[in-house]
C-alpha cells in the first residue's frame, strides 16, 4: 500500500512487526482530531482479518466495535477517542487462525500527530469599534451527534489568536490572543483610523501545546468610514433636526401670543392706585392769589 500525504493529513507511516514475525506497514492519519489507521501486511493472505485495539492513558486496551475481526485495511477510530490531553495508543491484531492473533507494536496518538484546518472569521464594525467572529472546523468524536458539525471548540479549549491589520499599510497592527472556552470566539478590536480598509486574520492551537496550530484563516476585510463622509453626516442631521424643531417652537409661540393676558383685562393694582407720583397733575394750574386764606393758630 502506498502511503502519501494528503491534503493537510499527517501520515506516520510506521514498519509494526507481530510477537511471531509479521510485518505490517501502518500509518496513522490527523485532521481535526480524526484519526484514521491504515494498514498493509503485505505476507498476509488475502482472506487475514484484522482487529483494532484502543488505549487512553490510564485505562485497560479496548476493541474497537466496529473493527473487530474485518478484512479491509482500514479503521476510523476518532470516536474512540475523547481525552486528547491524555496519550492514546492504537495497536492492531493480525487473525492468523482462530484462535491465534499477533498483536503489532503499538502506535500513538498524541498532540505531536494533531493537525488542524484553519478556521473561518466574518467582521462586523460600529463606528471605530471592530468585533471578529472566528467558527471552527468541525471534529470526529463520539461526544458529538452524528449528522451535525460538531466545532471543535466543542471537545477542546483553543488558544485562539487574531490580527487585525491596515491592508494599505502592514506595520499598523493589532494582535490578541484569547482562551476560547465558548464554541464560536468573539474577539473585539478598537482605535482604528477612519478611512482605512483593516483585514482580520484567525488561528488556533491546541490548548497546551502551542505546536499543533492551525494555519491561518482566510483574510476578511471591512472599511471604516471616514471624516469626510463622517461631518456631511452630522450636519445632515443637526439641519433635519433644526427643520422639525423650527415650524414646533413658531407654533408654541403663536399660542403663547393668544393666550398672552393684555392690558385691558387686567386688573388694576394697588400699587398705580396709591402712587402719589400718579396724583401729581401732568402740567400746572395757575392760582389766584385773591383764593389763598391764611389761618393763624391763637395761643392762650
Amino acid at each position: 500500500m502506498e502511503l502519501s500525504t494528503v491534503g493537510l493529513f499527517v501520515v506516520v507511516a510506521l514498519l509494526i512487526t507481530g510477537s511471531n514475525g509479521t510485518v505490517c506497514y501502518a500509518a496513522v492519519e490527523s485532521l481535526d482530531l480524526r484519526c484514521l489507521l491504515q494498514w498493509d501486511c503485505p505476507h498476509a493472505s488475502p482472506n487475514t482479518t484484522y482487529t483494532v485495539q484502543t488505549k487512553t492513558q490510564g485505562d485497560p486496551w479496548q476493541e474497537v466495535p466496529w473493527c473487530v475481526w474485518i478484512s479491509s485495511r482500514s479503521c476510523d477510530v476518532s470516536p474512540a477517542f475523547s481525552n486528547f490531553e491524555l496519550y492514546n495508543m492504537i495497536r492492531l491484531g493480525v487473525h492468523l487462525r482462530p484462535s491465534s492473533t499477533a498483536w503489532m507494536r503499538p502506535l500513538k496518538f498524541d498532540y505531536s500527530d494533531f493537525t488542524f484546518s484553519p478556521p473561518s472569521v466574518s467582521v462586523s464594525l460600529k463606528e471605530d469599534n471592530l468585533t471578529v467572529k472566528v467558527q471552527f472546523p468541525c471534529a470526529a468524536n463520539r461526544r458529538c451527534s452524528l449528522g451535525r458539525c460538531c466545532p471543535i471548540s466543542e471537545l477542546i479549549h483553543p488558544w485562539t489568536t487574531v490580527t487585525v491589520y491596515n491592508k494599505q499599510n502592514h506595520s499598523e497592527y493589532q494582535r490578541r490572543t484569547v482562551w476560547t472556552q465558548e464554541v464560536v470566539s468573539h474577539v473585539e478590536f478598537s482605535g482604528l483610523a477612519a478611512g482605512q480598509n483593516y483585514c482580520a486574520v484567525a488561528n488556533f492551537s491546541f490548548p497546551t501545546f502551542s505546536m499543533s496550530a492551525s494555519p491561518k484563516s482566510s483574510p476578511q476585510c471591512v472599511q471604516t468610514v471616514s471624516q469626510s463622509v463622517l461631518l456631511p453626516a452630522v450636519c445632515l442631521g443637526i439641519g433635519l433636526t433644526s427643520l422639525l424643531l423650527v415650524p414646533l417652537l413658531a407654533v408654541f409661540l403663536k399660542i403663547s401670543k393668544h393666550t398672552a393676558p393684555t392690558s385691558e383685562n387686567q386688573p388694576e393694582t394697588m400699587a398705580s392706585v396709591q402712587d402719589p407720583d400718579s396724583l401729581v397733575p401732568l402740567s400746572p394750574v395757575p392760582v389766584d392769589p385773591c383764593d389763598i386764606q391764611l389761618e393763624f393758630a391763637s395761643h392762650t
